[in-house]
């Protein structure tokens, strides 16, 4: 018979689990990668984001009060370095899997380096285009080999779940670099500005010095394929793939909405103060940080990765249904209306990033993963060019009505992702039954 507590001597009685942020500590301790090529890899992400954290807090400002351009010819700069961009990166995904991921994102991080240190002498608009498009040229293409690398450094473990630690690091140095840039533009003149474009090239040059030290593990090449025609055509010939790169594209609009529509729709459609943009920013953050490696969990499975992505869509449609009932209410009840998208946004992010990963890790072939990657990502990256133009003259014009719109199409889009990744018919007909 066992003791009851009352006789249970009070050294001996189990401690109650800690919960709140010591609990939150730990198990973010527990998550930091125990390998050599993990850690340091860590570190190239933190550093990598940090330069770009401050960067892009004080880029309009260095744009516009240093370069001396106009908003119209910022949007349209970068616009056009995005096409760039999107045209770029995956002839470097196949580059980097000919010729290794560390060398290339060496050689990337040393491009953005260079290109950033000639960002002060841009005194035009056709200098500050050739610029521009020489750091769009790789901008895109980076992302997919951070992916590869973070998955390479996993050592057999969980691929997501190191990409999630990945960009728990990585906003961490964004929220961290934001409140630094922060100071600078409340403290100092103008003419320091050019202090956030030097940084970012200081982060580059380390980033890429740093992963000079990293020794990833040879991943197996197909000899026969290497080069072929026939091997770059493979993932467009995949039509499933090719869908799954769009609906995860659809869902990748919580970027868009994040730093264009939802600000405009606060500040120009609604009662709310303005300063709750920056509050769902900070909730944004948060929460990325505290969540992302929990609601990672499970995504390496193709399955769990499309359900993850159909939460996506339904947290994203719920966002939007909230925003619209914002249009004609009073301050206080658009404010509470507008902390509850913002939950819901960022749960949709959280979901999205997380199944996207699991989805293009499981679909892309060993030999060939960088490459698929860069495919997969044309979705996201064709969001991110044509998303903010979109959203503004489809969603936050129209009003109420825009809104309910992109929540079906948002919902929609996540309820179909998960019959997407199950594998075709005729190739489960052919596996074996399983023993009874």
């Amino acid at each position: 018979m066992e003791p009851s507590d009352e006789l249970t001597p009070s050294r001996e009685r189990p401690h109650p689990p800690v919960q709140g942020p010591a609990a939150w500590a730990r198990r973010a301790a527990r998550s930091v990668p125990q390998g050599r090529a993990a850690r340091i890899f860590l570190l190239v992400a933190f550093v990598d984001a940090a330069g770009r954290g401050i960067f892009l807090a004080g880029s309009a400002l260095f744009y516009t009060q240093v370069i001396g351009l106009s908003n119209a010819q910022v949007g349209l700069g970068l616009s056009i370095a995005g096409l760039v961009g999107l045209v770029c990166a995956i002839p470097i995904g196949w580059l980097a899997d000919r010729f290794g991921d560390g060398p290339v994102l060496v050689a990337l991080q040393l491009w953005r380096a260079a290109a950033f240190l000639v960002y002060p002498l841009v005194d035009d608009f056709g200098l500050f285009l050739v610029v521009a498009c020489l750091v769009g040229a790789v901008e895109w293409a980076a992302m997919p080999i951070i992916q590869s690398v973070a998955g390479a450094t996993s050592e057999e473990g969980s691929m997501v779940e190191a990409m999630a630690v990945v960009a728990v690091a990585r906003n961490s140095a964004y929220a961290l670099s934001a409140l630094a840039a922060t100071a600078v533009i409340t403290w100092a003149s103008p003419r320091a500005y050019v202090v956030f474009v030097l940084f970012n090239a200081l982060g580059f040059f380390v980033s890429g010095m740093l992963l000079l030290r990293l020794r990833l593990p040879r991943r197996a090449v197909d000899h026969g394929a290497k080069g072929s025609a026939a091997s770059k055509l493979l993932p467009f010939r995949d039509v499933r793939f090719l869908l799954l790169s769009v609906t995860n594209g659809i869902l990748y609009a919580h970027m868009p909405i994040l730093s264009v529509a939802f600000p405009l729709w606060v500040v120009t459609r609604t009662d709310a103060p303005r300063a709750l943009v920056g509050v769902a920013l900070t909730i944004n953050t948060v929460m990325a940080v505290m969540l992302q490696i929990r609601l990672s969990k499970g995504g390496d499975d193709l399955g769990h990765a499309g359900r993850k992505q159909r939460l996506a869509g339904l947290a994203l449609a719920a966002f939007c249904v909230l925003v619209a009932f914002t249009r004609s209410v009073d301050a206080l009840t658009a404010t509470v209306l507008l902390l509850l998208a913002a939950v819901a946004l960022t749960l949709g992010e959280l979901w999205q990033s997380a199944g996207g990963w699991g989805i293009s890790y499981g679909l892309a072939p060993e030999a060939q993963r960088t490459y698929y990657l860069s495919v997969y990502q044309l979705g996201a990256t064709g969001c991110t060019v044509a998303g903010p133009a979109v959203l503004v003259m489809a969603v936050v014009d129209v009003g109420p009505a825009g809104w309910a719109g992109l929540a079906a199409v948002l919902a929609l889009t996540g309820l179909v992702t998960p019959a997407l990744t199950r594998p075709p018919r005729h190739k489960a007909a052919v596996a074996p039954a399983p023993a009874d």
